[in-house]
């Protein structure tokens, strides 16, 4: 199993690092339950040079790789591939991400449009000083979840400003042993894999949207999904799943009423 923590805080010490930090303790601990080797790999988007997004659309218009700076991203892209779990973390600063998790994600875009990374799981992990309204876990899973990845947890730890390992550790074993189970269970599982309801409902607006389309037969994001037969009828998420029938249903019949709020509103531009 390949895990990648992919965080964004510049305090090398700070309690977003120690926790997940601790995190990928226990995750080991329970692995080595099941005897199941676990391979880490840690991508510090602080140390990165990531540039802002230029809001140009070619990644959109031509594909992601005539992005002018796509050489910044690339790399932490394979790596996301690679890897069978995610976990991002960030501090939360103003009731959100920090800015450089922020940047990423926009960087990122293009997958909110042809989502490559069904069948991942992510662990949304966040720090804040003294509470947050949980606004940066919900910045992260909505991207993701749009990218067909599958949150399995998320929560913010308030961990005061600056705190100890051991402390942090004697207050939080409880959830990060929890959060562990859930990634090691998850992995055991896969063969069970079973989306979101909202997973399934952005698939299906995405889906409705792109059979309807008359003008988009050689755009890239049409391409895409046509190449992965996402638009055969009988198709209900990007990868085989065990998703409840009822959930499923429900996220179609939902989808096709909001694709045509959509077409609507395209309508009138």
């Amino acid at each position: 199993m390949k895990i990648l923590v992919l965080t964004s805080s510049f305090r090398k010490t700070g309690n977003t690092y120690l926790l997940t930090h601790l995190l990928c303790q226990q995750i080991q601990q329970v692995a080595d339950r099941y005897q199941i080797p676990v391979d880490f790999d840690t991508i510090n988007l602080s140390e990165q040079n990531i540039s802002y997004c230029r809001g140009c659309r070619v990644c959109f218009d031509k594909g992601e790789t005539f992005c002018p700076e796509w050489d910044e991203i690339a790399p932490i892209k394979e790596a996301l591939k690679e890897a069978d779990i995610w976990i991002f973390a960030s501090p939360v600063y103003v009731e959100d991400v920090n800015g450089v998790m922020k940047v990423f994600l926009e960087r990122m875009a293009h997958v909110n449009h042809r989502p490559e990374f069904a069948g991942k799981y992510a662990v949304l992990l966040t720090t804040s000083g003294s509470g947050s309204s949980g606004h940066a876990c919900m910045t992260m899973a909505s991207t993701l979840r749009a990218w067909g990845v599958k949150v399995i947890a998320q929560k913010d730890f308030i961990a005061g400003s600056l705190s100890t390992e051991k402390k942090l550790f004697a207050r939080f074993e409880k959830s990060l042993d929890k959060i562990a189970q859930k990634v090691i269970n998850s992995y055991r599982n896969h063969e069970n894999y079973e989306p979101s309801f909202i997973s399934l409902l952005f698939f299906a607006v995405q889906q409705k949207l792109w059979r309807k389309s008359t003008n988009c037969k050689d755009h890239p994001d049409y391409l895409y999904w046509q190449s992965n037969n996402w638009l055969q009828p009988g198709v209900t998420f990007f990868i085989p799943h065990k998703g409840n029938p009822l959930a499923v249903l429900t996220a179609r019949m939902a989808g096709s009423i909001i694709a045509l709020f959509f077409e609507g509103m395209s309508d009138q531009l």
